[in-house]
């Protein structure tokens, strides 16, 4: 160590210890005020359920005739519902959707719950907000194609129950609108059978006709229509937070720092009035 750090540290030992009360005094206020905080908030719990994007064999062949016909379906006027890698994209905008978000909350009530401590009018906007932004959290994994739904809550059953209803919620709407989208094709393409005479566009609409009613097939049959569980969520033994011996320490330091800064600021301006030495003058 040379003499100019020799030096620094000496100015700094002095310092400190020329204004050990007032920064003694704010360590302990900034300890104190965010220690009592984190006490006094509630503790909550971690809950997550992992799933994975169903890629089963029916879907895989309900995907691939889709694509052969997806260009004859333009033709007789219909639409078929994505398959493949499109459908995966859908199934991911599904699930972290403001809509799926919005039905999850009118479903379970959660408007009172979710804003019981805000002073402003519960609404759903700010309901969704409010649980997007403070209890769910999705992460995608797409590495291992894993999907990790989170939910923290104050209560570990209502963690668990939530993470493992939102994925059933997505998957049933994913089904829904699977099962409305071939229903309306089916529907529409009989009709305009009866009105053609042409045999190839009436072949077209067969096979779109048997590709639709394979979707019904599937989408009726499986409850995990679009994510598959793989890790279902239960509830935590332990609490995710709040961290409150760290978060008392984190107030220390703070106040410590904040003291010092404090207290640097005072003795530069008394040294500028020829009152005090300055850190830089103090040894």
């Amino acid at each position: 160590m040379n003499d100019d750090q020799e030096l620094s540290l000496a100015s700094i030992s002095q310092f400190l210890r020329r204004h050990r009360m007032l920064v003694g005094i704010a360590a302990l206020l900034g300890a104190l005020l965010i220690g009592i905080r984190s006490f006094m908030t509630p503790p909550y719990f971690r809950a997550e359920t992992s799933v994975t994007e169903v890629r089963d064999k029916g879907m895989a062949n309900v995907s691939s005739l889709a694509s052969q016909l997806g260009g004859l379906a333009s033709l007789a006027g219909v639409n078929i519902p994505a398959g493949g890698a499109a459908g995966n994209q859908e199934f991911a905008a599904v699930l972290e959707s403001n809509r799926l978000t919005a039905e999850f909350i009118k479903r379970n009530d959660l408007i009172p719950v979710l804003l019981r401590e805000s002073s402003k009018p519960p609404t759903m906007w700010r309901a969704v907000r409010y649980f997007r932004e403070n209890v769910l959290t999705i992460r995608r994994d797409k590495l291992k194609g894993l999907t990790t739904i989170t939910m923290e809550w104050q209560d570990a059953k209502i963690a668990a129950r939530w993470a493992n209803d939102y994925v059933m919620l997505a998957n049933e709407l994913l089904r829904d609108r699977a099962i409305d989208e071939s229903s309306r094709n089916i529907a529409y393409l009989n009709r305009e059978m009866g009105k053609t005479d042409s045999v190839d566009l009436r072949k077209v609409m067969y096979s779109i006709i048997e590709n639709e009613t394979k979707t019904l097939m599937v989408a009726n049959g499986r409850i995990d229509y679009a994510y598959e569980v793989v890790d279902p969520a239960v509830p935590p033994e332990l609490k995710a937070g709040p961290h409150r011996l760290l978060n008392t320490l984190i107030g220390l330091v703070l106040g410590f720092v904040l003291g010092s800064g404090i207290a640097f600021v005072v003795e530069s301006v008394g040294a500028r009035r020829g009152q005090q030495p300055a850190l830089a003058r103090g040894v």
